[in-house]
């Protein structure tokens, strides 16, 4: 465990950014005002001198596009998209600061691609199916309007969780790094978990991780802000805040 999260969990506290932008600190089941702790993560971001690596999860036309919308699902993919301009300007000042970014795509998701566990959940429970089979190839292309820079890094992963590639621990290159992408209660979830297990300390971007427009998706996208990823995964924070800590 790193100096941060040794002092941010000193006495069974965590801090929790809730969507409406309160800072509150769960203690013995209790909910306490916790502005001053709002200082301390500021100094303890503060501690390190070059901004964390930004891990970008699914920024894809599988994920984003109108094309592999399921309106008889009801999948729908704008409010994925709405969020693309915002991760592009986030990447690009994190970039100017000396920050890596590293996007992660999936391979094509079809049944020749996957591993056995996820081919054998699909077989025995029907519901859970979602292979592609239409723009096959162009599924795994980045969304238009995505900008990957040269220097940039990409990481292909054939799961729901982008550690299940090695690359990305050796591109991360620390223990602690940045995460958005889509979905939250998907992918993103999958990486911030897995994550966790091998180690890494997770700062979630709360405005550059999104959802299918689903009103059930939507709300646990917003479970995992305020209570499942603050209490045991990291930190939760916007993007605009993260750059006013790293300034």
């Amino acid at each position: 465990m790193n100096k941060r999260s040794k002092t941010l969990n000193n006495g069974h506290r965590v801090l929790l950014v809730s969507l409406f932008g309160s800072v509150t600190a769960f203690h013995g089941g209790c909910l306490k005002d916790l502005s001053s702790h709002l200082n301390r993560l500021t100094e303890m971001i503060k501690e390190e001198a070059e901004p964390h690596p930004l891990v970008v999860v699914d920024p894809v036309k599988g994920c984003c596009g109108r094309e592999y919308e399921r309106p008889e699902w009801n999948i729908h993919f704008s409010r994925v998209r709405e969020t693309i301009p915002r991760l592009n300007e986030f990447a690009e000042r994190h970039r100017a600061m000396g920050g890596r970014v590293i996007w992660v795509k999936p391979v094509p998701w079809t049944e020749e691609n996957l591993p056995g566990n996820i081919n054998r959940l699909y077989r025995e429970n029907p519901r859970a199916a979602f292979y592609v089979t239409e723009h096959v190839e162009e599924y795994s292309e980045f969304q238009p309007g995505i900008e990957v820079k040269p220097r940039d890094q990409v990481v292909v992963k054939n799961s729901y969780s982008a550690f299940t590639n090695p690359q990305l621990r050796e591109a991360i290159g620390s223990d602690a790094y940045l995460v958005a992408g889509f979905y939250a209660d998907g992918c993103v979830n999958a990486t911030i978990v897995d994550g966790w297990g091998r180690g890494f300390f997770t700062i979630i971007l709360s405005d550059l991780v999104e959802s299918m427009d689903d009103p059930v998706k939507q709300d646990q996208k917003r479970h995992l802000l305020s209570h499942g990823w603050p209490l045991m995964y990291g930190h939760v924070m916007p993007s605009e805040e993260y750059l006013r800590l790293m300034e």
